[in-house]
């Protein structure tokens, strides 16, 4: 997938999002560190994608194999739905997203982003003390000028949403092996669905995977921008793994690496 030329539109101004960090870090929240949970050394990550309807059993095996459930987004809720409590919740988002934890767990760790809304840190500590847990995202200089004036020790790098984010996070707790659950980056197939919930996408753009004649996916904007921001996950993290369920772009986009790197192979070896 070539670069896309995308004009993302942040959801907050800076100086917005400087002062939801200075307000959540004088909170004096626990905060991120690795080893949270126990672990097999695989990594699941749940969006909020279409596709997510078709494996709750698999997720559920997933952990009890041992394997740590990462929520993201409408994530959290459709698992609980599901009779299936999350590990953690990762939030980056400077929206107030109160919506996507409706649903109670009593095992759940919330970590959210100094950047994230007071709104949904003031809704957690409520609903779920003792169980949010602060961390940092690097992000442009405005926000991490603030990140060093409070001398924060490690701020977290990584792409533009939750659930990429959130492969940072598990790589900064030691995971090497990753599975996507719902993380589409597209549409479903009719074309205008975008989320589990049944939402629907407003202006849509074409991404094609394989060349000019390769398989197309109808995205919005933000999609698109994940699924471009998720190839350069391979550049910082090399040593790593990604599985992903699901019949979606950023699963043809792994398959089509992997369909690359064998021609790649076959040639050198002719």
């Amino acid at each position: 997938m070539k670069p896309l030329a995308l004009d993302v539109t942040l959801f907050n101004v800076a100086e917005g999002i400087t002062s939801y960090i200075e307000k959540n870090i004088v909170r004096g929240l626990p905060e991120f560190k690795p080893a949270l949970c126990v672990n097999d050394g695989t990594f699941v990550i749940v969006g909020s994608g279409p596709s997510l309807v078709h494996f709750a059993k698999d997720i559920a095996a997933e952990q009890a194999r041992g394997r740590p459930i990462c929520a993201a987004k409408g994530g959290h809720d459709w698992l609980l739905e599901q009779g299936i409590e999350p590990d953690l919740f990762v939030s980056i988002e400077p929206r107030d997203r109160r919506n996507n934890v409706q649903k109670l767990s009593e095992k759940t760790a919330y970590l959210l982003a100094s950047r994230c809304s007071p709104d949904l840190f003031d809704h957690l500590i409520q609903v779920a003390p003792g169980r949010v847990w602060m961390w940092h995202a690097a992000s442009g200089d405005e926000e991490n000028a603030v990140l060093k004036k409070h001398k924060v020790p490690v701020a977290v790098g990584g792409a533009s949403t939750s659930g990429l984010r959130a492969v940072n996070i598990g790589y900064f707790m030691g995971f090497r092996k990753f599975i996507f659950y719902g993380m589409d980056s597209c549409n479903a197939p009719d074309g205008v669905t975008k989320r589990i919930d049944g939402s629907l996408t407003g202006q849509t753009l074409d991404v094609i995977v394989g060349g000019p004649h390769g398989r197309k996916f109808i995205c919005n904007v933000a999609m698109a921008k994940q699924a471009e921001d998720f190839q350069s996950i391979y550049l910082s993290m090399p040593d790593i793994e990604v599985e992903s369920k699901g019949d979606g772009l950023i699963t043809a986009i792994i398959e089509e690496k992997k369909r690359l790197r064998a021609a790649r192979e076959q040639r050198e070896a002719a």
